[in-house]
């Protein structure tokens, strides 16, 4: 079974960015699907983080590459502040899902993001450029809160969409 959950997702994230239309895979896993599907209502499109602790234990383990990198633990308050900072960078940020698959506690999300670029990044100022990139993230759930987390977002793309070198040249 293992094996074929995998195989479906490299099929999947090797796929390129387009019109997202959902495809959920979750047999018996409604409770998590629920909340990962309130967490994007509330979270990723309402955008409104009062309501973080609902959704989120008191320490969430990050995988990601993000402020605390792989293995850190995360607040709900940090999440927070993150998630208010994306609001304030990039208000026309939309996120479509476009695959939901469930296994055991874990919740695996392939995600179209849209946005622009009104932050500088890699030292390049902003361009105010759309771009449009394919996300994956991994939510392990407890007691039906996110106890752990896992987010890949597909940069390089994004930097290639936006016209920015990985390496300046002299």
């Amino acid at each position: 079974m293992r094996l074929s959950f995998f195989a479906l997702i490299s099929t999947v994230l090797l796929s390129n960015p387009a019109s997202a239309q959902l495809r959920i895979h979750c047999d018996g896993q409604t409770e998590n699907l629920n909340t990962y599907l309130e967490i994007h209502k509330v979270l990723f499109t309402d955008r409104d983080t009062t309501r973080v602790e609902e959704f989120y234990a008191a320490e969430v383990t990050s995988h990601n590459n993000d402020a605390g990198g792989p293995g850190s633990v995360v607040t709900p308050d940090e999440m927070r502040a993150m998630w208010d900072s994306s609001l304030k960078n990039n208000p026309e940020r939309v996120l479509e899902d476009e695959l939901i698959l469930c296994v055991d506690d874990f919740v695996v999300v392939r995600t179209i993001v849209k946005s622009a670029n009104n932050t500088p990044i890699l030292g390049y100022p902003p361009t105010g450029q759309p771009y449009e990139i394919t996300a994956t993230d991994t939510y392990r759930f407890e007691n039906g809160k996110v106890v752990e987390r896992w987010g890949n977002a597909d940069l390089a793309f994004m930097y290639r969409q936006l016209g920015f070198k990985m390496v300046k040249d002299d």
